[in-house]
């Protein structure tokens, strides 16, 4: 006779695998870089016709679900969630914060540049400050779309005075309806309107800095 000790133990191995299996495996994001339709358009000035200065991109504030890992979905207009199994695989401020710096890179406010995070903002001239108000995949019955919606500012790092403040958003729809698709259309609306804000800060710093404001 087999001792019932000897079975137990047997039999654990197979009941620990069982479970691991079980759990679903956690399946890690990064936004990815997109050519938007806008991207491709040349630089309206040259380089040499920007304002002088540098720029530090900081990390966006992500209030509420949009800080937490999960990538956040939406039922209808107000049933908000996040995904138990899937996340971004690096916190969305800084994803956002990255791209911000990479698209300044290609389509600059200033001759200096920008850098994200530096270790200190006090080398820079300003500082660019970004709010997300909506990043999320929307479900209204059958149909899938995603949304982005972010707030900006540029602000003068002498006195910490704003010296543009706007805001943009996109919405569009993903046929596919498929994960991949998600975060593709959530790349190509980030990128679509982070430019959209760039634009904007570029004609507002450069009126400024034509009526002799933008470093007084």
């Amino acid at each position: 006779m087999i001792d019932r000790r000897v079975l137990l133990l047997l039999a654990l191995p197979a009941i620990a695998c069982f479970r691991t299996r079980s759990v679903p495996p956690i399946e890690m994001y990064r936004l990815l870089p997109t050519v938007a339709e806008t991207a491709s358009a040349p630089l309206a000035v040259s380089v040499d016709e920007l304002p002088e200065g540098s720029l530090a991109v900081l990390r966006y504030v992500t209030p509420g679900l949009y800080g937490q890992r999960g990538i956040v979905y939406r039922v209808g207009e107000a049933g908000y969630a996040t995904y138990p199994s899937r996340e971004w695989a690096i916190p969305l401020g800084e994803m956002l914060g990255r791209r911000a710096a990479d698209l300044m890179q290609e389509k600059p406010l200033v001759r200096g540049g920008a850098m994200f995070s530096p270790p200190t903002r006090r080398a820079f001239t300003y500082t660019w400050r970004g709010t997300v108000r909506e990043f999320e995949e929307i479900d209204r019955g059958n149909d899938v779309f995603v949304a982005v919606s972010l707030e900006a500012s540029l602000v003068r790092v002498e006195d910490d005075s704003i010296v543009w403040s706007g805001g943009s958003r996109v919405e569009r729809a993903i046929p596919s309806g498929t994960i991949e698709g998600i975060i593709e259309g959530l790349s190509r609306a980030t990128d679509e309107v982070m430019l959209a804000l760039l634009d904007s800060a570029r004609v507002s710093i450069r009126q400024r800095s034509a009526n002799g404001s933008a470093s007084h």
